[in-house]
């Protein structure tokens, strides 16, 4: 099944944005790897967009891959990554259709690509991810948007969890995105072999209040 939407080569192609890695990822990656361990860690960037979370994965020392859906992402993500002197395998792939064989990685990252799904694309992801993550490998989702969210239930509604061209909001023009819950999170992940999920919950205001964003944050152990 394939996942990647198409809609994302647009947003690359007409905005500057990325450079920078996910505060949240970096508190990941330090609390559950130590620096002695980083070498031998193979870690796969889901969803890489311009590459801002995989050159500080390589700047920190994991062996590192990449991939997006987005052909235009991918130069952007190359060019980012050898300015600093990195060199991850990049490839384009889509997320529902891994390249990669079984028990490849000991870490799996994703920053925002889940949420830009239907309720199908994601539990088709998840199940990828299980698959190519080793027994023990830890798993880190992020920017998995609330339905706190400006924006939430305005657009084509795709299923219970999911819509497109949102009106307004953060998540406007970004193509389908899937408005997660707590109980939802509970059940996919543990349905895919997750345990110990760590959920936590991040809400802030943007654009002098305009706007709410709130998203979870979820570590996991594949089982």
């Amino acid at each position: 099944m394939k996942t990647f939407d198409k809609q994302w080569n647009e947003v690359h192609e007409t905005r500057n944005w990325g450079k920078y890695p996910a505060e949240e990822l970096v508190r990941f990656m330090a609390r559950n790897f130590p620096a002695a361990q980083r070498q031998k860690t193979r870690v796969l960037d889901l969803g890489c967009g311009t590459g801002a979370n995989t050159w500080y994965l390589c700047r920190e020392g994991f062996k590192t891959v990449a991939f997006d859906g987005a052909f235009a992402a991918l130069p952007r993500a190359r060019d980012l990554c050898r300015s600093e002197g990195s060199q991850p395998h990049l490839l384009q792939a889509d997320a529902g259709q891994l390249p990669f064989a079984d028990a490849s990685f000991d870490a799996v990252v994703e920053i925002g690509a889940l949420a830009s799904n239907s309720s199908a694309g994601v539990d088709r992801i998840l199940s990828e991810i299980s698959r190519t993550l080793k027994p023990g490998g830890r798993f880190f989702a992020s920017v998995l948007f609330t339905r706190a969210t400006t924006g939430f239930g305005t657009g084509e509604k795709i299923d219970a969890h999911s819509w497109r061209n949102v009106a307004g909001g953060p998540v406007a023009g970004l193509g389908t995105i899937h408005f997660f819950d707590r109980a939802e999170i509970k059940k996919l992940w543990r349905r895919h072999g997750f345990v110990n999920l760590e959920i936590d919950r991040s809400e802030r205001t943007d654009r002098n209040g305009s706007f709410k964003v709130s998203f979870y944050m979820v570590a996991a152990t594949r089982n």
